[in-house]
């Protein structure tokens, strides 16, 4: 905290909304970290690799959420139309740029909470219990409490990320900043029961499935824990990824209609009356809408950061422990 806070100036020139989730995440690293760890919270090696993993992840997997939130956004509709129309409007460019800066922030920041944060309340939760100690329903609990605060932190992001996936006149020019301020802060929390149930699903999916996931891979792959160690982290990372997608598309289909119909088309709507009004009039198939998109995504995802991570510990600790002598 010493580190973060030696030059309070250096926030002075954020928004009190930015300055206001910046204080909630350390607040909750604080709450879920043993007294051990409060010295050297922010720098260390845990906390520094699950966010290096997750902007890299989050950079690497953009095309494929954009593809995704433009399935969701429009279930029903084929991918190829979607497609075409975001390329009439947006240009091959906006393949790689439209919405790229807060989704890049989004899910660095949804991530690296998460991944952050779970060891945490599951040791804060369970007596000091390390996930790998515990059991099936201690893992969704803990999954469960972390979504809670990851959900409330990145709600201002999937807002402009909406907002500037479907600025077709440009009126924000690709840019955050003015997507939020031109929003009253009102409508930061739209949506909210959706990502929620988005997050809270996908985390309790991958959290209580990649230990059974890499002991399967394990089998399969054969040879010891270090052989094809990172063959293994991919492919039940992947796995777990993909497990998470499969609970949390139908709810994700719902959030984003419900999104888009708020702050796009300025027309009224919710949760549960949305949900029945897609089942009623395109089926209940309809609610994974963009699933082959999403399962990629999410799956890479969840592959990538099985992978990143405990290389980039692995170098974090390196650095940190400095020159051997």
């Amino acid at each position: 905290i010493d580190n973060f806070s030696s030059n309070p100036a250096s926030l002075e020139h954020y928004p009190m909304t930015v300055r206001f989730l910046i204080s909630l995440l350390i607040a909750l690293l604080c709450f879920t970290s043993s007294k051990a760890d409060k010295v050297s919270l922010l720098p260390s090696p845990e906390t520094s690799s699950v966010f290096m993993s997750s902007f890299a992840t989050a950079a690497l997997l953009y095309p494929l959420d954009l593809l995704r939130s433009l399935s969701m956004t429009s279930p029903g509709t084929p991918v190829p139309k979607l497609v075409g129309d975001f390329y009439k409007d947006f240009g091959a460019k906006g393949f790689v740029s439209q919405g790229l800066a807060p989704e890049v922030s989004r899910a660095t920041v949804m991530r690296g909470v998460k991944f952050a944060l779970y060891p945490r309340f599951h040791r804060r939760l369970f007596s000091g219990r390390d996930p790998h100690e515990g059991t099936t329903a201690t893992k969704i609990a803990a999954a469960a409490a972390t979504s809670v605060p990851e959900v409330l932190l990145i709600m201002p992001l999937e807002v402009s990320k909406i907002l500037l996936t479907t600025d077709k006149t440009n009126k924000y020019g690709n840019s955050m900043i003015k997507a939020l301020s031109r929003t009253s802060p009102k409508k930061y929390m739209t949506g909210y029961l959706g990502v929620q149930y988005r997050q809270m699903s996908w985390g309790c999916g991958y959290f209580s499935t990649i230990g059974p996931y890499r002991k399967l891979v394990d089998k399969v792959v054969g040879g010891d824990e270090t052989s094809n160690a990172a063959l293994k982290s991919l492919l039940s990372g992947f796995a777990a990824g993909v497990t998470g997608a499969v609970l949390n598309t139908p709810g994700d289909t719902v959030r984003s209609v419900v999104m888009k119909r708020n702050l796009v088309e300025g027309v009224p709507a919710s949760f549960f009356p949305v949900a029945r009004e897609i089942v009623r009039e395109k089926g209940a198939g309809s609610l994974y809408a963009g699933f082959g998109a999403k399962a990629a995504h999410l799956g890479g995802g969840g592959a990538l950061m099985a992978l990143f991570t405990p290389m980039a510990r692995g170098w974090c600790e390196r650095r940190m422990a400095g020159p051997s002598v």
